[in-house]
């Protein structure tokens, strides 16, 4: 976190400022969408400008911590806060959800500072729950304050989007990014956050895992297949092993690099660019057509990813394609 009180990522400073300036300013909007890819902080980002908003204290632009609001909401029990999720082990938010919010805040708030509402995440919410939240958009009610997360604005309605003040927090501040990885001991901390795509949060659960090494060893058991020199079913284990990281979105980077390299196109133009020399060996191994086919199969199998599809089964497949294919 930043060590400027505010319990807020450091990376994410700038944008804190400009969220005070409505307070100051009294000119808090009635809704809020912060926009961002996952992995920014953009949950404990909303939970302390909501709590900054409630303070009756504040020191500057952060939250007291001391006073009786405060107290309250650190303590998950401040009335005039609501945060609606998914329930647990569910991916949506349903109708009954946003249902039972407009019925809270049809009643008179408590406190005389704002009421604060997170929808955590915006995107994740069912076709009738947003039906019903378009109701409360379009009739605010008085001295409330609703802060929409999105991940991927295209999910969201655009009624929904239309009636919100969009904050995108895209545009981060790297240098930070970096420190706060350094200072928890990341020794590749540019690496790792290239990897999660700018996304420090991400990036500090890929080193957590040991994403970089293990991503090599997978780059390497790829050669291996791709020469002939090692059996389907053994790459597969290998895939299988690494749980939890982005396996899939590798082997695509890899594969489109090696399409790339395949039109001749320069390192500075490739995901991989550290990897040109490997890349280079794959498009030799393969013809257009082909490499073209194992991109249409790993793009299958992320739409499949999260079904009920033997996911073990579909590798193997793929591991196989890639086998033959490298069999001249």
């Amino acid at each position: 976190m930043s060590n400027q009180g505010h319990g807020v990522y450091p990376w994410l400073d700038a944008y804190w400022l400009q969220l005070n300036r409505y307070l100051n300013c009294g000119r808090l909007p009635c809704a809020l969408m912060l926009l961002a890819d996952e992995g920014m902080g953009l949950t404990e980002f909303a939970q302390a400008f909501a709590n900054r908003t409630v303070c009756l204290t504040p020191k500057g632009n952060a939250a007291c911590g001391q006073c009786s609001a405060c107290l309250l909401f650190n303590a998950g029990n401040y009335p005039d806060f609501y945060q609606l999720r998914p329930e647990e082990g569910k991916t949506s938010i349903r109708i009954d959800a946003i249902r039972e919010l407009s019925v809270s805040l049809s009643l008179s708030a408590q406190y005389t500072k704002p009421r604060v509402v997170i929808i955590d995440p915006a995107d994740a919410m069912l076709h009738q729950a947003s039906n019903s939240l378009l109701k409360t958009l379009e009739e605010p009610s008085e001295n409330t304050c609703l802060i929409l997360i999105a991940h991927q604005l295209s999910k969201v309605p655009l009624t929904i989007r239309s009636r919100c003040q969009l904050l995108s927090l895209k545009d981060i501040d790297l240098t930070k990014a970096r420190d706060w990885l350094e200072k928890l001991g990341c020794q590749q901390a540019e690496q790792y956050l290239r990897l999660a795509n700018n996304a420090p949060l991400l990036a500090k659960s890929l080193w957590e895992k040991e994403a970089l090494e293990q991503r090599e060893a997978l780059f390497k058991h790829l050669l291996k297949l791709m020469t002939g020199r090692l059996d389907p079913l053994v790459f597969a284990e290998a895939y299988l092993k690494c749980s939890g990281l982005p396996i899939l979105s590798w082997l695509m980077s890899w594969f489109t690099d090696a399409l790339k390299c395949a039109h001749g196109s320069d390192q500075q133009n490739l995901i991989n660019p550290n990897l040109e020399t490997d890349l280079k060996v794959l498009a030799q191994r393969l013809n257009l057509k082909q490499i073209h086919q194992l991109l249409d199969r790993l793009i299958q199998l992320s739409k499949l990813e999260s079904t009920q599809v033997n996911q073990q089964l579909m590798l193997e497949e793929f591991a196989m394609d890639c086998y033959s294919f490298s069999v001249k």
